[in-house]
């Protein structure tokens, strides 16, 4: 384990702080995205379905009684993976879009990995605004129905 000694090149010094800065390696982005979608993936794939249906994660939910827009989108993930899109809907209906959104994610990281690239690729202007204006109606609406129309009324 090394110390700072005082001693440095003046490359090394971030003037407004006057310490010496860290070097970080290169942040692996395609690496953690493939992580946390395959995990996403394949924990809904272990869930059994059915038996989670009952189940709530979300904090918001246990702290005010009140479903948040993102409230079922677990058990919409685990709904999807065992093919029962219907139940999935009324769960959450935007984790579909969601769900798919994370397998386009997984596939880009490895087609970025298998390529040696640590950044994925920017995604194609027409297929984000496919997806995006969807996904933003769908929780506009969600946020309405669930948290505002219980304020307004």
């Amino acid at each position: 384990m090394s110390h700072y000694n005082g001693s440095a090149d003046k490359k090394d010094i971030n003037p407004n702080l006057n310490v010496r800065t860290m070097k970080w390696p290169g942040i692996n982005a395609a690496s953690i995205t493939a992580a946390v979608t395959s995990g996403a993936l394949v924990v809904s794939a272990v869930l059994p379905h059915g038996r989670v249906d009952g189940m709530s994660l979300c904090p918001i939910y246990h702290l005010t009684g009140t479903e948040c827009p993102f409230c079922g989108m677990s058990r919409g993930f685990v709904a999807i993976t065992h093919f029962d899109v219907p139940s999935a809907l009324d769960f959450n209906p935007g984790s579909p879009l969601i769900y798919g959104a994370f397998v386009y994610l997984l596939w880009a990281s490895i087609k970025a990995l298998r390529n040696g690239d640590k950044q994925l690729q920017p995604i194609n202007k027409t297929l984000y605004l496919a997806w995006i204006t969807p996904t933003l109606l769908i929780f506009s609406y969600m946020f309405y129905s669930r948290v505002l129309k219980l304020w307004i009324l």
